[in-house]
């Protein structure tokens, strides 16, 4: 029974690390840092076409302050600057997610 239930545990582990892939999870530090700084500007153009330049401007903002917040524990850290942009690039895909379900 045991066995049975560890089986079924790990049965969703592949589909986690294909979603995951593409997530900038590959190379160090420098390496993950360039593909998310990189994803985020490709978000970031997209972006500015669903909105307008004003309310662009202040969604980069407040995303800044959310995700400098959300991994204040980190700051000290080499790992902080990937954090940030990781963040900026969830946070951008959501919105952009909730902007489309609007048109």
């Amino acid at each position: 029974m045991k066995s049975f239930l560890l089986l079924l545990l790990l049965i969703p582990l592949p589909a986690l690390a294909q979603e995951k892939e593409g997530y900038c999870n590959e190379g160090n530090t420098y390496a993950m840092r360039e593909c998310a700084f990189s994803k985020l500007v490709q978000l970031d153009k997209k972006l500015k076409q669903e909105l307008k330049s004003k309310t662009f401007e202040e969604w980069v903002g407040i995303r800044q302050t959310m995700c400098e917040e959300a991994y204040m524990q980190y700051k000290e850290g080499t790992i902080y600057p990937l954090m940030i942009l990781k963040c900026s690039v969830d946070m951008n895909k959501t919105l952009l997610q909730k902007t489309r379900g609007l048109n």
